[in-house]
């Protein structure tokens, strides 16, 4: 099994003419994640440390602050983030990364500065866009940034979408890969197929392989 490394990421949203926008960034062909298109992010460092006191969360939302300005130009206020999941990969990734997920509201300007050799294009698209265009062949997205897409469609604004992540605890998304109907499948707790889960007949799953892709969160 791989080691687990800490990561952080960001979705930074904005009110566009078409209902609200997320900001994805489509990595080079080399490297992790070669070709998908993704939220802002990366490995939290010992930089993102600020004081002793600093609580993990804290820590990974200076890293998510970090790396969308790294890696976009955008500067956003790392307090403002909101913390909506945590992703755990299968035991069998090849490369494994625990991963904070926050949301955040794009500051108020257009130009995006990305970083030369992270990242070669970027696009501003509603959930629904996004989505359709992975279901296209015309993106590729990686499970956790589909199933957070999903999650978001249907928030027409950035102050609706900021007012639905509850305070508190937010989920863990412990992924494991099955085969359902042929079909290679990541399942999450309350899902009758996840090591977890008991007397459920519960669906937590995503059915990849061709596309489209299916979401389901059937309890």
């Amino acid at each position: 099994m791989a080691e687990l490394q800490s990561a952080a990421t960001v979705v930074l949203v904005r009110d566009g003419s078409s209902g609200m926008e997320l900001l994805l960034l489509k990595r080079p062909q080399h490297g992790s994640f070669a070709n998908a298109w993704v939220f802002p992010g990366g490995r939290i460092e010992v930089q993102d440390v600020k004081g002793e006191d600093d609580a993990e969360v804290d820590v990974a939302r200076q890293a998510a602050e970090r790396e969308a300005r790294e890696e976009t130009g955008l500067v956003v206020n790392a307090a403002s983030l909101k913390h909506f999941s945590v992703w755990l990969p299968p035991p069998q990734a090849p490369k494994r990364f625990h991963t904070w997920f926050f949301i955040g509201a794009a500051p108020h300007r257009d130009d995006i500065t990305i970083a030369a050799g992270e990242i070669v294009e970027h696009a501003w698209l509603t959930p629904a866009e996004a989505i359709a265009r992975h279901q296209r062949g015309e993106i590729d997205l990686m499970p956790p940034t589909f199933v957070s897409i999903s999650r978001f469609i249907g928030w027409a604004s950035v102050a609706e979408a900021l007012d639905s992540v509850p305070d508190g605890e937010p989920p863990l998304f412990e992924s494991f890969v099955v085969s359902v109907d042929d079909r290679p499948t990541i399942v999450w707790s309350g899902d009758a197929e996840h090591p977890t889960s008991k007397d459920t007949n519960g669906r937590h799953r995503l059915s990849m392989g061709d596309r489209p892709w299916v979401f389901e969160l059937v309890s």
